[in-house]
C-alpha cells in the first residue's frame, strides 16, 4: 500500500512537468534567449571569481610578481585551468611591471563585472516577459475552460474559490514553478562551471566538498511530502477566504441590514488565520531543509580547509594561491545550491496549485455541444417524457408538452415544484436525465449550443449588468448592434424615456451589478438587451417579483411590447401577468399537474385556483 501512494504523486509530478512545458513551448525563442543570457551571466560569475587565484599570486608571490602562470599541471581540467590563465596573463601582465599588471587586473575585474551585470539586466527583463506571458497563458485557458463549462460547474462550487483558481493559484505557479525553474537553469549552470573550477583544482577537496550532498537529497526527499501537504492546506485556505471576500461584497447590503460586520470579520478571520497556520508550517519547513543543507556544508567547508591547509602547510603539492581560489570558489557555490534547494521546495507548492488548475482544465461539459447548425425554428419545441434530477433527488418526473411557434406559454407553481429547472432543460443549461426536447422534431442535444441558445432571449428575476455603460449593457455579446438597434431595443422595452434623461444618456455607468439604476430600469435594460438579438423566443424568468407594483406595472408593459409575433415562455410567481398567455402549464412537486388557459384552469377548481385565491381572494394579503 505504500509504495503504491509513493509512486502516485512521482507520476504527477511527470504529467505536471509535460502539461507546464505545453505552455513554454509557444514562448520556445524568449525562453532560449533567457536561458543564453543566463549562461552568459554565470560564466562571468564564474570568470570572476577566478581573477581571485592571478590576484594572490600577484600580490603574495615575490618570486613571480608578473608571471601568473608558469607550467600546466598533467590532465585535462588542470590544463584547461592553466589555458584559461596564461589567457588572463596574457590580457593583464607587463613584464617587470607589477603595479601595470594590478591596474589591468582591476581594470578587467571591474570590466567583468559590468558586463556580467549588463546581461543580469537583459536576462531579468526577458525572465519577466517569459515568467508573465506563460501565466498569460494559462490564466486565458482556464478562464476560457471555465466560461465553457457548463451550469452545474458553477452551482456546485463556490465562485470565490473558483476566483482564487485563476488569480492565486495562478500567481503561485508563475513564481514557484515557470520562475523558478529559469532560475534554476541559471543556478545549475553556476554550479557546473564551478564544479569543473574545483575539479580542475583539486579532485579530491571536491569529493570531501560534496561528500554531504547525499544528506541533503534525503532530507529533500522526506520533506517534499511535508511540503506537499502544507502547499495543499495553504490554497485551500486560500481559497476559503477569498470566497468569504466574494460573499461578503456581494452580499454587502445584506451584512449591512443585519449589523452582520462583526459575523463577517470573524469568518474572515479564522480563515485567514487557518492559512497563516499552514504557511508558518509550510515555511518552517522550507527553511529546515536549506538550514540542515547549509550546516553540513560548512561542516564538509572545514573539513576542506584542514585538509587543504595542511597540503599547503606541509608544501605537499597544492599552492597557497590554489586554495584560496579553491575556497573562494567553495563559497561561491553554496550559494546557488542554497538557491537550488530552496527553488526545490518551493516547487512543491507551485506543483500543488498547478493540479487545482489542470483539475479545471481537464473538465469535460456536463452538456456537450453537438455538431448541427441551427437558426430558427419553424413549427414548435417538444418536451417528450422529461425527468431531472439533482443530486438524486427528482426535480421534474415525466413532463410532456409542446410550445408552438408564437404562442406564449406560462409555467407556474409554488417554489421548489420545478418550473424554473424545466426552464433551464428547455434553454439546455441541463440536459435530462430521460426523455428528450425535440425541436422541430430533431433533439436540442445535435445542435451547437452557442447556435441553439442564440434562438433565446433571456430576462431573469435576477438581473445581472456589467460595470459598464448602458449601451455595452444592451449591446453585450452582439456588438455588431448599431446605435439604431440600440435605440430601437430600449424603445420596445419602456427604457428610452428613463435612459436620456441620465447625465450620461446610453454612455452612462451602471455601477457593479446595475447598482446605480433602480430595479425597474435594470429589468427594462435587460429586455432591450434581450430584443436587440431579435430572438426567435423570449423568456422571462420571474422578471417582475421583485419589483415594486409601480415598477412591475411598467416592465409589464415593456414586456408585452416585446412579445408581438414572438413565441414566449414566462415564467411567473404573479398570476396577473400571465393571463393573457395560451397555455398555461401549472408544476407542483415536480409534475404538470394542471394545463389549460386561465379560463379553463379556473374553472377546474384545482392548484391553479387555489394561487389565484391566494393571490386575490385572501383578505389578509
Amino acid at each position: 500500500m505504500d509504495n503504491t501512494k509513493n509512486k502516485k504523486p512521482e507520476k504527477k509530478f511527470g504529467s505536471i512537468i509535460l502539461r507546464l512545458a505545453s505552455y513554454v513551448k509557444p514562448f520556445s525563442g524568449l525562453f532560449f534567449l533567457v536561458l543564453f543570457l543566463n549562461t552568459v551571466f554565470s560564466t562571468l560569475t564564474t570568470v570572476s571569481i577566478t581573477t581571485i587565484q592571478p590576484l594572490i599570486k600577484l600580490l603574495f608571490d615575490n618570486n613571480s610578481t608578473t608571471e601568473i602562470i608558469k607550467k600546466a599541471e598533467p590532465g585535462f581540467l588542470e590544463n584547461l585551468k592553466t589555458g584559461y590563465l596564461h589567457f588572463i596573463q596574457g590580457l593583464v601582465s607587463v613584464a617587470n611591471e607589477p603595479m601595470a599588471t594590478l591596474v589591468n587586473l582591476s581594470i578587467l575585474i571591474v570590466g567583468i563585472f559590468i558586463v556580467k551585470n549588463i546581461f543580469k539586466y537583459f536576462a531579468s527583463v526577458a525572465k519577466v516577459r517569459l515568467d508573465e506571458g506563460i501565466a498569460k497563458s494559462i490564466r486565458d485557458s482556464v478562464y476560457a475552460k471555465m466560461t465553457n463549462l457548463s451550469l452545474d460547474f458553477f452551482t456546485q462550487r463556490k465562485s470565490g474559490t473558483l476566483i482564487s483558481i485563476i488569480t492565486n493559484d495562478i500567481n503561485v505557479i508563475n513564481v514557484a514553478t515557470i520562475s523558478n525553474f529559469t532560475d534554476c537553469l541559471r543556478e545549475a549552470t553556476q554550479v557546473v562551471l564551478f564544479l569543473i573550477l574545483l575539479l580542475s583544482i583539486s579532485p579530491y577537496l571536491t569529493f570531501v566538498a560534496f561528500s554531504t550532498s547525499v544528506i541533503s537529497l534525503l532530507v529533500l526527499k522526506y520533506g517534499s511530502k511535508y511540503l506537499r501537504r502544507y502547499a495543499s492546506r495553504m490554497q485551500s485556505a486560500m481559497a476559503d477566504y477569498t470566497s468569504i471576500l466574494q460573499e461578503t461584497i456581494s452580499g454587502i447590503r445584506v451584512v449591512k441590514a443585519y449589523n452582520a460586520e462583526e459575523t463577517a470579520n470573524d469568518k474572515f478571520r479564522v480563515q485567514t488565520t487557518n492559512y497563516i497556520s499552514s504557511a508558518v508550517k509550510f515555511q518552517k519547513i522550507i527553511t529546515l531543509i536549506p538550514s540542515i543543507n547549509e550546516i553540513f556544508v560548512i561542516v564538509a567547508l572545514c573539513v576542506v580547509l584542514y585538509i587543504g591547509g595542511s597540503a599547503v602547510l606541509s608544501e605537499n603539492g597544492m599552492k597557497p594561491d590554489e586554495l584560496m581560489l579553491f575556497l573562494f570558489s567553495l563559497f561561491a557555490v553554496m550559494s546557488p545550491i542554497a538557491t537550488l534547494v530552496n527553488n526545490f521546495s518551493n516547487f512543491q507548492r507551485g506543483f500543488v496549485a498547478a493540479e487545482r488548475v489542470f483539475d479545471v482544465l481537464d473538465r469535460q461539459p456536463s452538456v456537450p455541444a453537438g455538431n448541427d447548425d441551427i437558426n430558427g425554428f419553424s413549427n414548435s419545441i417538444e418536451i417528450k417524457n422529461v425527468s431531472f434530477a439533482y443530486a438524486d433527488i427528482p426535480v421534474i418526473q415525466n413532463a410532456d408538452f409542446k410550445i408552438e411557434k408564437t404562442k406564449k406559454i406560462a409555467f407556474v407553481g409554488s417554489s421548489g415544484s420545478g418550473k424554473s429547472t424545466m426552464l433551464d432543460l428547455i434553454i439546455r443549461f441541463y440536459d435530462p436525465v430521460s426523455g428528450e426536447i425535440l425541436i422541430d422534431g430533431k433533439n436540442l442535444r445535435s445542435f451547437r449550443l452557442d447556435k441553439y441558445r442564440s434562438l433565446f432571449g433571456i430576462v431573469s428575476q435576477e438581473t445581472m449588468l456589467f460595470n459598464d455603460t448602458i449601451a455595452n449593457n444592451i449591446r453585450y455579446s452582439f456588438e455588431d448592434a448599431s446605435d439604431e438597434e440600440i435605440i430601437k431595443a430600449s424603445k420596445i422595452a419602456n427604457a428610452y424615456d428613463f435612459i436620456i434623461k441620465l447625465p450620461n444618456g446610453f454612455e452612462t455607468i451602471t455601477g457593479d451589478r446595475g447598482v446605480l439604476l433602480s430595479g425597474g430600469e435594470k429589468q427594462r435594460i435587460a429586455i432591450a438587451r434581450a430584443l436587440i438579438r431579435n430572438p426567435y423566443i423570449l423568456v422571462f424568468d420571474e422578471a417582475t417579483s421583485s419589483l415594486d407594483s409601480e415598477s412591475e406595472k411598467i416592465v409589464q408593459d415593456a414586456i408585452n411590447s416585446s412579445l408581438k409575433d414572438k413565441t414566449a415562455i414566462i415564467v411567473a410567481h404573479r398570476l396577473a401577468t400571465i393571463i393573457d398567455c395560451d397555455e398555461i402549464l401549472v408544476f407542483n412537486d415536480g409534475i404538470i399537474a394542471e394545463h389549460g388557459s386561465h379560463l379553463q384552469l379556473l374553472s377546474h377548481n384545482g392548484i391553479y385556483k387555489k394561487l389565484y385565491d391566494i393571490q386575490y381572494n385572501n383578505p389578509i394579503l
